[in-house]
């Protein structure tokens, strides 16, 4: 029976549709356990990879590392249970001749729907406007209307295409960065391609959907954050190393722009973060993906990628297929 270690602090947990497959066709499932509110940490996991052998590792966001994936000489496939691998070490697992695989559309209306909503949060001022009305205070909180904005959206993959999809239909002007232009984006939604410093300069409201690697770490720093607006918000929904968070805090607290809605940070949780305490942020923790829709689609594509795997199917969502034997 080939073993599955599950990593991931949320397969399983919301839905049981993954586990379901997995074990209907002959896997045997090893949850590795954290503390609340802390990740899996690099020793505790090599030692449970070592001792269970498993065939295929399901993850979230902790650190798959060489040590890690040298830890099992029957693995064969890791399975990201979600879009990004920054936290895999993709070069290594080639080198081992192990499979990694992720899920890069199961999240991305969910992850537009939040975006959307820390929009609307932040220009109409609904945090504040709540957070005053339950504490006795009827006071007016002017905003603005979408349509009468300007919109930057950073990277037009599968999640910046549906944002799009969704600020267009507010009336929205869109303008957009991307090192690939898509044309159906231009025709389609009027979206207009530009430089990233031309977007920065003249968007309203900026907003991040772009995966992290070594080119976009920091891509937004204090250079980045000068060229915006005073009045201008920014949202990052992707990865929180794609922004200074020492910039960001700069600007914030000396109200160079206007405010920012973080769903993620360079570390998470984000203990002591100075960000935290400002008045013109809106923190939520990492919840992006957490629908019930889009979990049952993360856990089924996982399960029904490592199912296939192993009976030596050829996966459009293998990243290094082309790199590694059957």
């Amino acid at each position: 029976m080939k073993k599955v270690v599950v990593s991931s602090r949320t397969f399983g947990r919301i839905v049981s549709i993954g586990e379901e497959l997995l074990r209907n066709n002959g896997f045997a499932l090893y949850y590795a356990r954290a503390a609340p509110n802390a990740l899996i940490d690099e020793d505790y996991l090599a030692e449970l990879i070592k001792r269970e052998q498993p065939y295929a590792i399901i993850c979230g966001v902790e650190p798959i590392t060489k040590k890690v994936l040298e830890s099992s000489q029957n693995l064969r496939i890791v399975m990201k249970r979600g879009v990004g691998i920054d936290n895999i070490d993709l070069q290594a697992a080639t080198s081992l001749n192990i499979a990694v695989g992720n899920v890069p559309e199961a999240n991305k209306e969910a992850v537009a729907d939040l975006t959307l909503g820390l929009i609307l949060a932040l220009v109409r001022h609904l945090y504040d406007a709540i957070q005053a009305t339950k504490s006795g205070k009827w006071t007016p909180f002017m905003g603005h209307e979408l349509n009468n904005l300007t919109i930057g959206v950073i990277g037009t993959g599968n999640i910046g295409r549906e944002v799009i999809k969704r600020l267009h239909a507010f009336g929205a002007r869109i303008l957009a960065y991307d090192i690939v232009p898509t044309n159906e984006l231009t025709m389609q939604y009027d979206v207009k391609y530009v430089s990233l410093d031309t977007l920065l300069k003249m968007s309203d409201i900026v907003t991040i959907h772009i995966p992290l690697t070594k080119d976009t770490h920091h891509m937004i720093g204090q250079r980045e954050l000068e060229m915006m607006k005073s009045t201008a918000f920014i949202i990052n929904t992707a990865r929180g190393e794609i922004i200074d968070e020492v910039a960001l805090y700069n600007h914030l607290k000396e109200k160079k722009i206007a405010g920012a809605a973080l769903d993620v940070f360079s570390r998470e949780p984000p203990l002591n973060n100075p960000i935290l305490n400002l008045d013109n942020v809106i923190a939520t923790p990492h919840i992006g993906a957490y629908t019930f829709e889009a979990m049952e689609k993360m856990d089924r594509i996982c399960a029904e990628t490592i199912i296939a795997f192993s009976r030596g199917e050829k996966l459009p969502n293998i990243i290094n297929a082309e790199m590694i034997s059957a």
